[in-house]
């Protein structure tokens, strides 16, 4: 089979790294995997400036390619020299051709049929921008196949469309790069989540729960791990890792009584089970995989925005014996460890395959 993944700026997003997976994982099976993405978009003003606030200088005006979850020496992934849109010009004819955003879905459809049978891999629900929402709201109602990483992915399109011919792939969790570190000493009042100043993933209602139960407890204390540094100084109680390693991140996870999970909108949520494999309980939102991942067992979900309830949380698993957590860690551990991305990548091979059929030879 010869298939072509359309993908925006190749970035460090969690979007672009499952993409990247599943790009490896259908090669290793003997598929012709092409992945074809654009140019960073020069900066507006806004952006401009955001850029200044983060990194204290000006922006290069030079487009060039950034760090990536993509082997930059591999020769099937071809970046454009510009920013898009993605035209008939710009990749080889396949049999499948895969929409990876709510953009890309806009460039997917004026593609011809040649360049391959349409799928659209839906990894949220982008309505959260206002100056977008209409936009990517047209996407979910064109006539292409849909594969969702999550139930609540699948229930917001359904809901929107009235259509139920969408497709759940949950993501998976590479259990050689996430385990429980040995090395790591596991620290009671320490709690890890993952910061970005995108509104929709909470990071103010974590800071805010954390600062509520810092305030009842003055040795709880915090670290995260982001792809840019924060706009605005966090507590000093905070430890804060740009682009950590992996091997790194595996060792923030295990250090962790609790990951903590806000977003107000996701479509899945990787961090969750990363944790999870490194017998780490997470405290979570109801957003994403996280109603299907975690239970009382394993962690607990908080009600959404609810910093209060959440600090409560943080409390309980602080003053937690260590008889209690142990059970709640390794029911944390067997959840992650049945949701590998091999799997996941036969489901996802298997409803394109039987796509394909549906069309003959």
């Amino acid at each position: 089979m010869n298939l072509t993944f359309l993908l925006p700026y190749a970035g460090m997003h969690g979007g672009i790294r499952v993409v990247a997976i599943y790009a490896q994982l259908l090669r290793d099976r003997g598929h012709n995997v092409n992945v074809i993405s654009v140019t960073k978009k020069a900066l507006g003003i806004k952006d401009t400036f955001r850029y200044i606030r983060q990194h204290k200088k000006w922006p290069s005006k030079r487009k060039k390619q950034e760090k990536t979850h993509f082997d930059q020496n591999d020769q099937s992934w071809t970046i454009l020299n510009h920013s898009g849109p993605i035209t008939d010009h710009d990749l080889p004819d396949a049999d499948v051709v895969i929409a990876t955003w709510w953009k890309t879905a806009e460039w997917l459809q004026y593609l011809s049929a040649s360049k391959g049978i349409k799928f659209y891999f839906c990894q949220g629900y982008e309505t959260h921008n206002a100056m977008s929402q209409k936009r990517a709201e047209a996407t979910y109602r064109l006539d292409m196949k849909k594969i969702c990483v999550s139930d609540w992915v699948r229930q917001q399109i359904r809901d929107l469309t009235g259509i139920y011919d969408q497709e759940v792939v949950e993501n998976g969790v590479d259990l050689h790069q996430f385990y429980q570190s040995s090395k790591v000493i596991r620290d009671s009042e320490c709690f890890g989540f993952v910061f970005s100043d995108d509104h929709i993933k909470g990071a103010d209602i974590i800071i805010g729960a954390l600062a509520i139960a810092k305030a009842k407890d003055p040795n709880i204390r915090a670290v995260a791990f982001g792809s840019e540094p924060p706009l605005t100084e966090l507590p000093k109680w905070i430890e804060f890792h740009q682009n950590p390693p992996q091997e790194f991140i595996r060792q923030i996870y295990s250090q962790c009584c609790a990951w903590l999970f806000g977003s107000r909108s996701e479509g899945f949520g990787l961090p969750i089970l990363e944790a999870m494999a490194c017998k780490t309980p997470v405290i979570a939102t109801p957003a994403g995989a996280a109603p299907d991942l975690i239970s009382d067992a394993c962690g607990c979900l908080v009600p959404a925005e609810n910093k209060y309830y959440m600090a409560q949380k943080i409390i309980e698993f602080s003053k937690m014996s260590s008889i209690e957590w142990g059970d709640k860690s390794e029911s944390a551990y067997q959840k992650a460890i049945r949701s590998d991305w091999e799997s996941s990548c036969s489901i996802f091979e298997k409803i394109i395959l039987k796509e394909l059929q549906k069309i003959g030879p």
